[in-house]
């Protein structure tokens, strides 16, 4: 079975790093991932690691779940 499996998260990544007036380069060297990530995470195109999606949230001093969110399908 080739079934696509989707994870139910969104992210508010972009809105929450545009409040707080950061670049996604200030982002990606605060957490030791590239830019491209960054965007791709804004995207919904990867999701970041445990460890990276807590570093983003002790960057924007946030709690995680403000940043990304369990959504119900």
């Amino acid at each position: 079975d080739n079934a696509v499996i989707t994870m139910p998260i969104s992210n508010n990544l972009k809105n929450v790093r545009k409040e707080k007036h950061c670049y996604q380069k200030d982002v990606a060297l605060a957490t030791g991932i590239c830019p491209r990530s960054i965007s791709n995470i804004e995207r919904g195109e990867y999701y970041p690691s445990l460890e990276t999606a807590l570093r983003m949230a002790k960057y924007f001093k946030v709690p995680v779940e403000e940043l990304f969110i369990l959504t119900e399908e």
